[in-house]
């Protein structure tokens, strides 16, 4: 059926959404050894952004937001409640103004900021953005927090932002591997409570954001911190703040924030 998710062994595409999901109908074509052995999968995966195959396009359920400055994006970010947003603290400067900023929803929809929160402790790589008005679009659903730790070989589903929205199914990683996809960069510090997802081996193919979502059975377990490091062939991968240890100060930020 147009829309499914292809069979094992069957190629992959990466495909675009901005705001509608498109079904694609994968070509059997021979997959070679020099192919990546991960899956670059369409968008209508997990029950998390489903389409039934019609004559046109139907909006779907999303919850991922660009964070804009003017009008270039800066990062993605998670929408975790109606006035709450989710992004990596390196995507915005301490001191930035809240006003310089606005959140993008869709093609047509902007919201206004009016504090930004960095967190602490457990949740120093994340920070919350509170908006002026709540989203009430039944198409912008805030999605549900990671229920349980994350453990190496976990599989999981990384968004993929940088350039055309896709995903790519992949598993967790020991930090050994994030240590070397992030050792030329000074800035880049790695801790125990960080999660290192393995990305692609195709440098054009590698194109997570600061901000992009790490979903575990339709649940959001990670923030992608710094972006993707990727060079081709290596075993890449990507740290992501862990949202199960910031769970609880999550959940009580979404309380004063109704």
């Amino acid at each position: 059926m147009v829309g499914d998710i292809p069979g094992q062994g069957q190629p992959y595409q990466i495909i675009r959404i901005i705001e509608y999901l498109v079904p694609y109908s994968p070509k059997k074509t021979a997959r070679t050894k020099e192919e990546d052995s991960l899956e670059i999968i369409p968008a209508d995966i997990d029950s998390l952004l489903k389409l039934k195959p019609t004559k046109k396009p139907k909006k779907s359920l999303h919850f991922l937001v660009k964070v804009l400055r003017k009008n270039a994006t800066l990062c993605t970010g998670a929408l975790i409640s109606r006035r709450l947003v989710l992004s990596s603290s390196q995507c915005l400067a301490k001191k930035a103004k809240p006003t310089d900023y606005n959140i993008q929803a869709s093609r047509s929809r902007r919201y206004k900021i009016v504090q930004l929160i960095f967190g602490s402790g457990l949740a120093q790589d994340l920070v919350l953005i509170v908006l002026k008005a709540a989203i009430h679009d039944a198409a912008i659903q805030p999605i549900r927090l990671c229920d349980g730790s994350l453990k190496p070989l976990e599989n999981v589903t990384m968004y993929m932002s940088r350039k055309r929205l896709s995903f790519l199914r992949t598993q967790v990683i020991a930090n050994g591997a994030c240590k070397r996809s992030y050792a030329q960069d000074e800035n880049v510090y790695i801790t125990a409570n960080m999660l290192c997802v393995q990305n692609t081996g195709k440098l054009q193919d590698c194109q997570t954001a600061k901000g992009d979502l790490l979903l575990h059975k339709d649940h959001l377990c990670g923030i992608n911190i710094y972006g993707s490091h990727c060079v081709n062939g290596a075993t890449n991968g990507d740290l992501y703040a862990n949202i199960f240890k910031a769970r609880d100060y999550l959940q009580r930020m979404i309380k004063q924030f109704v």
